[in-house]
């Protein structure tokens, strides 16, 4: 019970980062949303971003569930924050498409892969973001 009662405050934490990187998309503020996603995906994966933007597409999954052992729920939380993270790197000045490419496509290879073989309920929010990567044409 202690297990769930954890899982459930870490998943309502996690929904009130999301609704602070949203504003600050909202309000254009790119370096303290780049630097909320770092610290989020540091926080809630035990993992660095910019470690994951570095991984090869193919090696992805496998470094994600066996190397890092990330749960099914932090799988969902780091294919959130790659999806920001590709948002940003798409809006910002001071980046390139193939920063936000890389990042859409990871965040497309999660969704996935949990959509195939997750134990989560079934996520709307996760499926609206595999249909705009898929309808983008991001593989």
């Amino acid at each position: 019970m202690h297990k769930r009662d954890y899982l459930v405050k870490q998943f309502e934490e996690f929904a009130k980062v999301m609704g602070v990187l949203l504003g600050l998309k909202r309000d254009d503020n790119y370096e303290e949303l780049n630097n909320l996603i770092n610290a989020t995906a540091l926080k809630y994966t035990q993992t660095e971003i910019s470690f994951i933007e570095g991984v090869p597409n193919n090696e992805l999954i496998a470094i994600v569930t066996e190397d890092k052992k990330l749960t099914d729920e932090q799988l969902k939380m780091l294919g959130d924050l790659l999806f920001e993270k590709g948002d940003y790197y798409s809006k910002s000045n001071d980046t390139n498409e193939n920063e936000a490419l890389n990042c859409f496509q990871k965040a497309k290879l999660i969704y996935s892969f949990l959509q195939q073989h997750s134990t989560l309920n079934f996520s709307l929010d996760m499926h609206y973001k595999l249909e705009v990567l898929n309808k983008l044409g991001y593989k």
